[in-house]
């Protein structure tokens, strides 16, 4: 059966949580914790949580979309927004094949009734880079125009079983990461993890410094202050990097099932030689390790950017492509300039820019 989670009970979170860590695929954006993050911090959004169930009622299928509302243009449905927000449809590995794609048919079915009752003038369907089975048959069975594609980048843990951990890690990195850590080691840097508020203004103004120095765009304040009211403290940690009693460099992470999630690192200018953030990277790990997570999660990177490939590659990671699936139901909104769709789809993927007819 197909149905759609209103006003979600304790029941209803407790059964998608469980299913949702059963399943080794499952990655932190289609949890009820980060979902819950995106709906506090984007305006204008609307949220459908949609599952399949069985005979005992037990969960089978999930498949999470957002929208984005704009009277002007019309919406736009993403599953899932944000910055490298995996999204699609997450089936039981109890099933078998037929039943897999079974259910996966069902959820698309309702979801596109569901972006065409509200008038959708694009929908996106991103992949999971851990679920080539879906990537596969979403491109297969979902009728789209355009396609993106990233490359996602992990670096596998080894076990928390493992002798000799911080061996095993180091011998997975190529040069210079070893050289980087072993000289934030020799110049004493510790580093340990903290919640605390102060922890969070030195990651959100190291950021922001670092971000603007680049002329990029940093985070705003309010999403690290989200982060505070909406996920719950077993789900991220910060690390923090000091040396003398200063601190020089931070990190966000995120995790989830087997995942860890590399979010925002952030260091201080004048002690980036100092190597502190191949040192707090290290550090985290191993710990991760210890926790027995799997995969250590760098994000998607586009195939034009080979500096930010090579950073990450340097770090032991596996390429495991993902994809970007989208369908322009008004193709009038091709015409419009990439600074319009910034502005009145923030954080939304409308289409690839370079299919834009500007």
């Amino acid at each position: 059966m197909i149905r759609k989670l209103d006003n979600l009970n304790i029941e209803d979170l407790k059964n998608l949580n469980v299913f949702l860590l059963s399943e080794s695929s499952s990655l932190l954006y289609i949890s009820v914790d980060y979902i819950s993050l995106l709906e506090n911090y984007l305006e204008n959004t609307l949220t459908e949580l949609w599952i399949s169930t069985n005979d005992a009622d037990e969960i089978i299928g999930y498949f999470p979309i957002m929208f984005r509302l704009n009277s002007s243009f019309g919406n736009v449905c993403n599953s899932l927004p944000f910055y490298g927000s995996n999204g699609g449809i997450t089936v039981s590995s109890k099933l078998n094949l037929v039943e897999k794609n079974n259910v996966r048919k069902e959820l698309l079915n309702v979801v596109l009734q569901s972006t065409k009752e509200k008038n959708c003038i694009s929908v996106t369907i991103i992949t999971n880079p851990l679920d080539s089975d879906f990537n596969e048959w979403i491109s297969k069975n979902f009728i789209y125009q355009l396609t993106d594609e990233r490359i996602g980048q992990l670096t596998p843990l080894p076990s928390f079983e493992t002798s000799d951990l911080e061996k095993t890690l180091m011998d997975l990195y190529e040069d210079p990461r070893p050289r980087n850590i072993r000289k934030a080691l020799k110049e004493n840097i510790i580093v340990y993890s903290s919640h605390s508020d102060e922890a969070f203004d030195f990651l959100y103004n190291t950021h922001f410094e670092n971000i603007i120095s680049i002329n990029g765009i940093p985070k705003e304040k309010r999403f690290f202050e989200t982060i505070k009211n909406s996920v719950p403290q077993e789900r991220y940690k910060i690390y923090i990097a000091e040396k003398d009693g200063e601190k020089i460099g931070a990190l966000l992470l995120f995790y989830f099932n087997k995942t860890v999630e590399y979010f925002t690192p952030a260091i201080v200018e004048k002690h980036r030689n100092l190597q502190a953030s191949a040192l707090l990277i290290y550090q985290a790990m191993i710990e991760a390790s210890k926790e027995k997570y799997n995969w250590w999660n760098w994000g998607g990177t586009w195939l034009s950017q080979g500096g930010v490939y090579d950073f990450k590659r340097k770090w032991g990671t596996k390429d495991l492509p993902y994809f970007y699936y989208t369908s322009i139901i008004d193709e009038s909104i091709l015409s419009q300039p990439k600074e319009i769709l910034l502005k009145e789809y923030p954080f939304f993927f409308v289409a690839p820019f370079g299919k834009l007819k500007t």
